[in-house]
């Protein structure tokens, strides 16, 4: 509830640009999916920046996604061009293959 409110709080201002910290995190399915609504609903009038872990969130709600390893971006681009660039059928595999080597 707490997180709901505090982006609810954060949209009443009209911003440009959001900044959302792992905001699913601790919510449950309903509450994720309507996290998601509110976001898509914004969808082309405000910047969003969002870290997540999950990449199935990413697929959903990102145009643009950059990998981070160790503070490092190691890669940039939309989520279907990172699947292509790396022949993975899924984000989770483009991701393993962009940052296996980077993690060593």
């Amino acid at each position: 509830m707490q997180r709901r409110l505090s982006i609810a709080m954060a949209m009443i201002t009209d911003p440009q640009v959001l900044f959302l910290d792992e905001p699913t995190v601790g919510l449950d399915v309903y509450a994720r999916h309507e996290l998601w609504d509110v976001i898509g609903s914004v969808k082309g009038k405000v910047t969003i920046m969002l870290t997540t872990h999950y990449l199935e969130e990413v697929e959903a709600l990102a145009d643009r996604v950059g990998i981070m390893v160790d503070g490092k971006v190691v890669s940039v681009g939309t989520p279907a061009q990172l699947k292509e660039d790396t022949h993975a059928d899924s984000l989770e595999d483009a991701f393993i293959a962009l940052t296996k080597g980077a993690r060593q």
